[in-house]
């Protein structure tokens, strides 16, 4: 009983002690806070606020929703060039790739792409191997295009690149930075604020914005916005054909023609559909972008376009879209800059060049994405069609309320 008494009274003392010690660390503490409050009370405060309310930030991503030969790639670098801007052409062409040209409706080139897309949108590379092919992609099938038509600005600049694209000086042989997964993630994440990419649905699996929602769903690490860029549908079909990008074999029914008109305004509708069925927190991350209204009047449309994106207005993207949008004044100049063009008459080439036939098929497969968007039929008028002084679209369409 004795050595019980004597345990449980060491114990309690040693107890006591232990909690005496703690109090006299805490009243110190307490006191030194007090005192450094009082020292410098607006900063310190400042600081715990910052702190106790940061908020980790998302990546912010801009996806620019198309078909080929809509005016998405002019629209595109408008993005391109501007400097805060990671911009990428097209990168569902790295799952393709690597992955054997898998059709879009493939199993395993949706995991993929879901995966490459994913760690995109937060300026992850996924694995060396993507990192290459982006490296082969940009500097042997791009690069060497002129300094002016460079797909990506930001890989084709500092510290990949001795020069920025717009000093004469720039050559893809003064690119000698390494393209790899590290430096990639690196000066994707720190040197810009924002990733642009362009897709076209003819590579998104099912054909449609279903995955990159998706994606963009998928972690809170990730913020995106939708810009669909679309077109007359007149307008594609007539230059897509040229560009070849179906081919008519059947020069007396033009079954070609109506399956490709069929399958863009199906595609392009089912998008949209999708889109406006999104909730709210959607509602100001889309924008539709008629080709038309941004080659007619590309300097009206610019601060409105960056505003939705989030981008500041900067110089170097309005004097790009200048000379983008204008023909140079000289036969010489025109040689020298083939890029640059008068974006209007551009815009109205297929006014000239489609046959009524191949309207008249536009017209019948789309008329109803064409009356969302805006479009007015011709009405079998050959003399409206090469009018360009009337404009076949209407100023305010009911798409543009769907995400006001």
């Amino acid at each position: 009983m004795r050595i019980q008494r004597c345990f449980r009274l060491r114990f309690a003392t040693r107890t006591g002690l232990c909690i005496l010690v703690l109090s006299f660390y805490c009243i110190f503490i307490v006191k030194y806070l007090i005192i450094l409050l009082n020292d410098n009370s607006a900063g310190v405060r400042e600081e715990f606020k910052a702190n106790a309310l940061k908020v980790p930030t998302k990546r912010q991503n801009l996806i620019i929703v198309a078909h080929g030969r809509s005016g998405s790639s002019f629209t595109g670098n408008i993005f391109n060039y501007h400097p805060s801007v990671f911009y990428l052409f097209e990168p569902y062409q790295t799952v393709e790739r690597l992955h054997g040209g898998v059709a879009p409706f493939n199993r395993d080139y949706q995991a993929k792409s879901f995966e490459w897309m994913q760690g995109v949108f937060q300026c992850k590379f996924v694995s060396p191997k993507h990192a290459k092919d982006i490296e082969h992609y940009y500097r042997k099938v791009t690069g060497y295009y002129p300094r002016d038509e460079q797909a990506s600005i930001a890989l084709s600049s500092p510290p990949f690149c001795r020069y920025n694209v717009t000093d004469p000086r720039w050559s893809i042989k003064e690119c000698p930075g390494a393209l790899d997964q590290k430096t990639l993630e690196e000066i994707c994440g720190k040197k810009y604020s924002m990733t642009v990419v362009k897709a076209l649905f003819v590579r998104m699996p099912n054909n449609s914005v279903e995955q990159l929602i998706n994606v963009c769903d998928s972690s809170d690490e990730i913020d995106c916005k939708l810009l669909f860029v679309v077109r007359d549908p007149r307008g594609i079909v007539a230059s897509s054909k040229v560009a070849n990008f179906y081919r008519e074999t059947d020069k007396t029914g033009l079954t070609g023609t109506k399956r490709f008109a069929y399958e863009i305004c199906r595609q392009t509708e089912f998008s949209l559909n999708i889109t406006k069925q999104l909730p709210p927190k959607w509602r100001n991350r889309v924008k539709i972008l008629r080709f038309e209204d941004l080659s007619a009047n590309p300097s009206k449309i610019l601060p409105g376009l960056l505003q939705f994106a989030g981008l500041p207005m900067d110089e170097a993207v309005s004097n790009w879209l200048y000379l983008a949008s204008h023909k140079p004044e000289t036969e010489r100049e025109q040689k020298a800059a083939r890029w640059r063009q008068d974006s209007a008459e551009r815009a109205n080439k297929w006014r000239f060049r489609a046959s009524p036939d191949e309207i008249n098929i536009a017209e019948h497969y789309c008329g109803r994405l064409m009356k969302v968007l805006g479009y007015k039929s011709l009405g079998n008028s050959f003399e409206l069609q090469k009018n360009l002084s009337v404009a076949l679209y209407d100023d305010n369409f009911e798409g543009d309320r769907w995400f006001e």
